[in-house]
């Protein structure tokens, strides 16, 4: 049996050859999809493991133990790329020691992530060397949490880690927690997961029936010569299990073969160490063992009327029609959904069964639209059959999508659940948009570098001097930050030079010669008489904050401009001309340098800036245009897995119609030699195709705003846009594409058809 079940599926020569290797190939990629997926938390935890060094818990008594270090986390930046500078000072023999290093860095010198190496071998040390010294060695892999990861652990002075708030470590954790992801985060992973693994499982059972009417017709003629179901059963399942246990091999290799390109992808501002994307070995085994099981009960499935009578397959006999039943899972599936979210709101996003039941109900509502599909598709062909003039390719084309309702929503299966998945991402990626945030107007104008400093930062006089000499720097604007405290509520002030602020920061609406103590518009005036000027900033050793006194007059008054909004702009501006020689001497609290916009100024300022000061925050520009990274990058990864289901769906949609013109060119054959043209054959294929493809997949898309919009409002996301134009885009896109796939087809239609080829049948 399983010899001629082999034959029977290769006996059509290179023809069979192909539909087998097709359906391989379609199985492959989707058990590599599946293995990546099982793969995500075992990689996760991996990444975990491997940073948790970096979160030692402070010991409690403050006094230096024995085996203590002091410890400080910088978060720093080169390029946007996230790099960790981790400040340490020995108090006691032995100090603990962080994974990865063999020993301590001495003061001036730091062990660096391989990737942090190459960096500073290949820029001036005035943009990156120069924050790290001398580099004594490189930082293992078990340390790091990708190969790409820009990490330094910098030996410094006792004093400089006390000045900024250094802790005191007596050991280096090997393990923690994950990060928590706020629930609107949860819950937009959990319905971008069952969003993108529900096609993958309709692609591999439609991978499973390809050639599925070819099969019938062997199946049916060995029936006509006494062959029992069973046994035709039997031999079903033995040509299912020969594509989907090639498919599973496949999706084996193809998965090792991807993973150095997925562990490219970033999360978390990282990428991933290819070696960590592996999935546990019991689930992978079950996914690989349940993939032949599935194209075994694809494949017997479709033979029910075979089994019944083989002659309903060797005529044709029309099915019985979809019935309107078919939308009940549907209905119930989105029911499940919304009645969770709105009953559960704020569980839904933190317990982990409910998650699980979201999941599920919005994978049902993917599996309910492949279910109805067959329905739609009914509807369409009969709308397409009253069309007043319509043609033999209409007519044609309407009757097979009546007639055969289910193959010919199959084609299209996958493009109708990508549209639905496409829509449904978009309004994912632009309320991760949203949370995102956008930074300040005056934080983000190009070429500007930030810096805020640590408290109790002593800076030396020069630092200005030399920062407005670096090359690249078009202007350095000191900062003396301050607050004023009025009717106890305190106003923010800047002590700057009006002139600088306007040129540095590029803010044409100043009007300096309004007064010397400008007002930010609507904050209900300031009146004349004598206040306290209070530093932002604590010196070193100090109890109190340093104070100026501060006499405002009404002639000094000055109103700014209406545009004086957003960012860290304060309240006040203040000449320090109006203050006397002590409160000129208020500490600087942040710097503005505007730059010419090229990366290597903006490091040298960053550099020289961290150099003076190993606390400060300094960000660039580009590093503002979000508030909240976490959404930002979420949204990007929405957006991969969105093109990812739509080149699924594509790689569906045309082995479909490939497989579809094969096995229907015996057909095709006798209407061109009846005398259809073949260009009407082409308007035929394209009309079965198109047709139920607009029909189905508009309704796809407004299911799918209709869904997210309703989901959205229900998890309480806050500001969620309205769709835009990019869902008619998509939509439109969409369509588009999957015709040209179609078209790409037709010339096989050409060739398979020609009237000759009847005398081999």
């Amino acid at each position: 049996m399983i010899r001629l079940g082999l034959r029977l599926a290769l006996a059509g020569g290179r023809g069979s050859a192909i539909g087998v290797a097709l359906a391989a190939f379609a199985v492959a990629l989707g058990t590599a999809v599946l293995l990546f997926a099982l793969s995500f938390l075992p990689a996760l935890e991996d990444r975990t493991t491997r940073d948790a060094w970096r979160a030692p818990a402070p010991a409690a008594d403050r006094a230096p133990a024995d085996g203590s270090l002091l410890w400080a986390a910088i978060g720093d930046r080169y390029d946007g790329q996230p790099f960790a500078r981790i400040l340490v000072a020995p108090l006691s023999a032995p100090a603990p020691l962080p994974p990865g290093i063999p020993r301590l860095p001495r003061a001036g010198e730091a062990f660096v992530s391989p990737a942090l190496a190459r960096l500073i071998a290949s820029v001036p040390p005035d943009q990156v060397g120069n924050r790290v010294g001398l580099v004594a060695g490189t930082i293992g892999d078990r340390a790091l949490r990708s190969p790409d990861e820009l990490v330094a652990v910098v030996g410094a002075d006792e004093s400089t880690l006390r000045s900024i708030g250094g802790s005191i470590v007596t050991e280096f954790p090997t393990g923690r927690e994950p990060h928590e992801l706020p629930p609107l985060a949860v819950l937009l992973v959990t319905l971008a997961v069952a969003g993108a693994l529900a096609p993958v499982g309709v692609f591999v059972a439609t991978a499973t029936r390809l050639s599925a009417t070819r099969r019938e017709q062997r199946l049916a003629a060995l029936r006509l010569v006494g062959a029992t179901p069973v046994q035709a059963i039997r031999l079903a399942t033995v040509e299912a299990l020969l594509s989907t246990t090639l498919g599973a091999v496949g999706g084996v290799a193809l998965f090792f073969l991807l993973r150095p390109l997925v562990a490219q992808i970033p999360l978390g501002q990282t990428t991933w160490w290819p070696d960590a994307i592996l999935p546990p070995i019991l689930p992978a085994l079950a996914l690989l063992a349940a993939v032949p099981v599935v194209g075994v009960a694809a494949a017997t499935i479709g033979l029910r009327r075979l089994t019944v009578s083989p002659l309903g397959v060797q005529r044709r006999a029309t099915p019985a029609a979809p019935r309107a039943l078919r939308i009940v899972p549907l209905t119930v599936a989105t029911g499940v959904l919304l009645f969770v979210l709105a009953a559960f709101r704020g569980e839904a996003t933190s317990n982990p069964a409910l998650l699980v039941v979201v999941g599920l109900a919005f994978a049902g509502v993917i599996g309910g639209i492949a279910y109805a599909g067959p329905w739609l598709t009914t509807l369409v062909g009969r709308i397409l059959a009253r069309l007043p003039r319509g043609g033999a390719a209409t007519l044609l084309a309407a009757r097979r999508l009546v007639d055969d309702p289910r193959g010919s929503f199959g084609a299209i299966a996958g493009v109708v659940m990508a549209v639905f998945v496409a829509t449904a991402f978009l309004s994912f990626a632009g309320v991760a948009r949203v949370q995102a945030g956008a930074g300040s107007s005056v934080e983000t104008r190009p070429g500007r570098v930030v810096a805020s400093l640590s408290q109790g930062a002593e800076l030396p006089e020069s630092l200005p001097a030399r920062l407005a000499e670096l090359p690249g720097v078009t202007g350095v604007l000191p900062v003396r930050g301050a607050q004023v405290p009025v009717d106890q509520s305190p106003i923010f002030a800047w002590v700057a030079p009006c002139a600088e602020v306007t040129t540095v920061l590029d803010l044409p609406g100043l009007d300096c010669a309004a007064g010397r103590i400008l007002v930010r518009p609507g904050l209900g005036g300031l009146a004349a008489g004598s206040y306290t000027l209070v530093s932002d900033n604590l010196p070193s050793g100090a109890s109190q904050a340093v104070t100026a006194p501060l006499v405002v007059r009404a002639r000094d008054l000055g109103d700014g401009p209406a545009s004086w909004t957003g960012g860290r702009l304060p309240d006040l501006i203040v000449d320090p001309a109006l203050l006397p020689a002590a409160g000129r001497s208020l500490p600087v609290t942040m710097f503005y340098v505007a730059t010419d916009g090229s990366i290597a100024a903006q490091e040298r300022v960053r550099t020289a800036i961290s150099a003076a000061d190993p606390g400060a925050w300094v960000r660039t520009a580009a590093e503002q245009v979000t508030t909240n990274p976490l959404y930002d990058e979420l949204g990007r990864v929405i957006v991969l897995g969105l093109l990812g289901t739509m080149a699924l769906a594509g790689c569906s949609l045309a082995v479909a119609v490939t497989t579809s013109i094969a096995d229907r060119r015996r057909q095709f054959a006798l209407l061109r030699s009846a005398g259809m043209p073949a260009s009407s054959l082409r308007r035929l294929v394209l009309l079965q195709a198109g047709a139920p493809l607009v029909g189905v997949a508009t309704f796809s898309a407004a299911l799918g705003v209709g869904i997210t919009q309703a989901i959205l409002r229900l998890a309480n996301a806050q500001d969620v846009p309205a769709p835009d134009l990019s869902v008619a885009v998509v939509v439109v896109a969409s369509i588009g594409v999957a015709m040209l796939v179609v078209l790409l087809a037709l010339p096989l239609l050409e060739r398979l058809t020609r009237p000759e080829t009847l005398r081999t049948e």
